[in-house]
């Protein structure tokens, strides 16, 4: 459980705001997420017709959730394809024992 004093304060800038965030992470990682962050937001502004930031702000959000979630997806189809390859190389060795 963490506690208070473990936490790094970290002013960042997104979308033309500043912040003070608290997190566990290095300062220096704070900052490259909100970088992160405020890059998805401008590029969103860029091409949608709004000024609306919390819109923004919505659409990006779903924007990197759905990065996550294909990641996850990637993720979980390597972890099937090496768990098959692994235990096609035991057969393969038991084969060669016998």
């Amino acid at each position: 459980m963490s506690h208070s004093n473990d936490l790094h304060k970290t002013k960042v800038m997104i979308f033309g705001s500043e912040y003070v965030l608290s997190s566990e992470e290095s300062e220096e990682y704070t900052s490259k997420i909100s970088n992160f962050v405020d890059e998805k937001m401008h590029e969103i502004a860029e091409t949608e017709n709004t000024g609306d930031t919390t819109r923004i702000a919505l659409m990006a959000a779903f924007d990197i959730a759905d990065q996550i979630a294909r990641q996850r997806t990637r993720h979980g189809e390597d972890r099937i394809r090496i768990d098959k390859a692994l235990k096609r190389l035991e057969q393969h060795i038991d084969d060669k024992k016998k």
